[in-house]
């Protein structure tokens, strides 16, 4: 069972453990004391930020390593500033672009292929932004 410590206790050394092939997707969760937190890098940070999130709204409804519609919609809604300015129809379009297998359900490869869009679409603008 996946145990979803925030993001601010999340630590480096367990999700590399994992990332290695060493110990479990527990272990992976579960901070580990003996670690510095400031030892953890930008990036290692918000890679379990993006982790913590999915975990923090998967498996309210149904699976617990996926997220329904209902739960999508509020990782958007509250997670992210264009959330609030998704129309309507917003969050099916959402749904139906991301769930790949039709299974109306968006497990964590699905959402990774969001992150990644995010990731392209601000590159695009602070490109533009630096021209």
């Amino acid at each position: 069972m996946i145990r979803a410590a925030s993001p601010a206790n999340l630590n480096a050394t367990s999700c590399r453990s994992k990332v290695l092939g060493v110990g479990s997707v527990e272990n992976a969760l579960v901070p580990d004391p003996a670690w510095p937190m400031d030892m953890e890098t930008p990036l290692e940070k918000a890679l379990a930020t993006l982790v913590y999130t999915f975990h923090k709204y998967s498996g309210k409804e149904g699976d617990k390593f996926t997220l329904s519609k209902g739960e999508l919609k509020e990782l958007v809604k509250k997670e992210l500033a264009l959330g609030e300015k998704m129309k309507a129809g917003g969050i099916d379009k959402l749904m139906g672009t991301l769930d790949k297998n039709k299974d109306d359900e968006i497990d964590f490869k699905e959402y990774t292929g969001f992150l990644t869009a995010l990731c392209m679409t601000y590159n695009d603008f602070f490109q533009q932004d630096s021209k």
